[in-house]
């Protein structure tokens, strides 16, 4: 926990991929120990588990996602915690292989996740979202065809 606010806890949240409106969903829980943080992430498609580290410092959260299983590829988040500090918001990147295939990128949001509690994500977040993301497609595609 930094100051007051914590990223510890429950989230669910989506990300987006360059031009597609689809976002794929997934669940993080999050353990910080002085701005340290680890954790797991269940991916809602077909990628699964993923393991989490990186740091918080309020308002700013870094971590890496590497899947478990697969080619056990990486990808980096970068974003912000909201003043209430229930919203995670930012980017993500899937780095490319050189010259050939260019970094696949995308932006993520995320919400607090409650026991019991309806986790609805509202239109305002997509537009949030496109104020931080990448407008333009990219042209690459992710390791072994999975990527997010």
């Amino acid at each position: 926990m930094v100051g007051s606010h914590s990223i510890a806890g429950s989230w669910r949240g989506r990300y987006f991929y360059p031009g597609n409106s689809d976002a794929e969903g997934f669940e993080a829980v999050f353990i910080d120990a002085d701005g340290i943080i680890e954790g797991n992430i269940l991916d809602d498609g077909t990628l699964g588990e993923a393991d989490v580290d990186g740091k918080f410092f309020y308002p700013y959260i870094k971590f890496t996602k590497t899947y478990r299983s697969g080619t056990r590829h990486s990808v980096y988040y970068e974003g912000t915690m909201s003043e209430d500090g229930k919203t995670l918001m930012g980017r993500w990147r899937v780095p490319g292989s050189g010259k050939e295939i260019a970094d696949l990128k995308g932006t993520w949001t995320a919400k607090r996740y409650e026991d019991g509690e309806d986790l609805k994500f509202e239109i305002e977040d997509q537009q949030e979202l496109e104020l931080v993301g990448e407008k333009k497609p990219q042209a690459a595609p992710a390791p072994s065809g999975q990527s997010g």
